[in-house]
């Protein structure tokens, strides 16, 4: 057997394993609250999974689906901090192992809210997302994230900005939590 036809063989292999022989799981509990956020039919969603955990900030995510639309719910977490609004011109930024980055933008525009103690900050967003780009999710696991949000309290030794606004900046290390969206992904695709 040649070798392009030996890694397409194990590549296949791999690919089936993934997503034939994955236990999908899903969340009533995350299902019922994007039931309330998205005004339209929620069909399903993933239980959330650890995207990072750095510090005082840490992240999941989780995929919903409505009919033939997607959406990835964003769980941000954040201790001792000022409060962030993710207001819906806040993109938020995917890098992949492949190099693609995927730019996705808020469905609408969500106010962090501060939980007892007052020291905890949770956003919740969700971000609209296309069949190509939830295929990527599916694929390729993630190395880079940032988080753009609106706050003008937040001290400047911890976020960035650029063009595109005020960001929390998170390389993803961890091979778990890189590729933690591969599964789910797969997961929302299946029928």
């Amino acid at each position: 057997m040649n070798t392009s036809r030996f890694k397409f063989v194990v590549l296949f292999f791999l690919f089936s394993v993934v997503c034939i022989g994955q236990k999908c799981k899903y969340s009533k509990k995350v299902l019922k609250r994007a039931k309330k956020h998205i005004s339209k039919e929620v069909i399903k969603s993933t239980k959330p999974r650890a995207m990072f955990s750095k510090f005082s900030q840490a992240a999941s995510t989780s995929f919903i689906r409505s009919n033939n639309e997607y959406y990835l719910g964003l769980v941000l977490v954040r201790e001792f901090g000022a409060r962030v609004d993710i207001m819906d011109n806040n993109p938020l930024v995917f890098q992949f192992k492949n190099d693609s980055i995927i730019v996705l933008y808020p469905d609408k525009s969500t106010p962090g809210k501060f939980t007892l103690p007052v020291t905890t900050e949770i956003n919740k967003p969700y971000y609209k997302i296309n069949r190509e780009q939830l295929d990527l999710f599916a694929s390729q696991p993630i190395v880079h994230v940032k988080v753009y949000f609106t706050s003008d309290k937040v001290a400047d030794s911890k976020r960035g900005v650029d063009d595109l606004g005020t960001f929390f900046d998170f390389e993803i290390l961890n091979d778990r939590y890189q590729s933690n969206c591969i599964e789910s992904a797969n997961c929302i695709l299946q029928e």
